[in-house]
This record gives C-alpha cells, structure tokens and sequence, in this order.
C-alpha cells in the first residue's frame, strides 16, 4: 500500500511540475513563498514539541542520552510504549512542515530560474 502512495505522489509531482510552468514566474514566485511560509508556520512549533515531548518520555524513563537532540529519531525505539503515539505524532507533522518548505522553495527556484 506505501508503494502506492510514493507512485501517486510522483505521479502528482510531476503534473504539478508540468503545471507549474504554465504559471507566469512572478505568480510561481508568490506560490512558492506562501508554500514556504505555511510550512515554517506548521513545521516550527510542532518540531519543537516534537522535541519536548521526546525530552520528557525518555527523561522520565531514564533512557535520555547525552547529545540526544543531534540524532533524536535513532531515539525512537527507547520510547515507552504509552508515550509512542502522541511523540511520533508530532514528528510526523514536523517532517510534513518540512516537507513544504522543500516544495515552497524549489518553486520559489524555479521561478527563479525561469527568469523573474
């Protein structure tokens, strides 16, 4: 099923990609900031409760390394049980975040590229 969804997604990408130079560069431009700025508004704070959150599971377990927060999804198998859900929840949403910042700037260089 995960197949499909990458399949879909390259598939949706790519159309999106072909569409895009439809758009005048300016009008890109706009598209790719606004897609930016949604996913550093989104991406922000629900990384850093992300990482709250990993901080308080695995401290009140005894588990929390030293330098944690330069690897912390290698940290993910030390999560309790009952905490697993709710922390990876909010590491999901903070790569969705990310995710469209990816996406706002490589529109943003597209328009770029195709000449503002």
């Amino acid at each position: 099923m995960g197949e499909l969804w990458i399949a879909l997604g390259i598939v949706v990408g790519l159309g999106a990609l072909a569409g895009s130079f439809t758009l005048a560069p300016t009008t890109l431009l706009l598209i790719g900031f606004w897609i930016t700025f949604a996913g550093l508004v989104f991406g922000l704070p629900t990384g850093a409760l992300y990482h709250v959150l990993l901080y308080r599971s695995l401290s009140a377990c005894g588990r929390l390394p030293a330098r944690w927060w330069l690897q912390p999804t290698s940290l993910h198998g030390e999560l309790p049980a009952r905490d697993r859900a709710q922390v990876l929840g909010w590491c999901y949403a903070g790569a969705a975040g990310c995710f469209l910042c990816f996406v706002g700037c490589a529109l943003v260089a597209l328009a770029a590229w195709r000449g503002i």
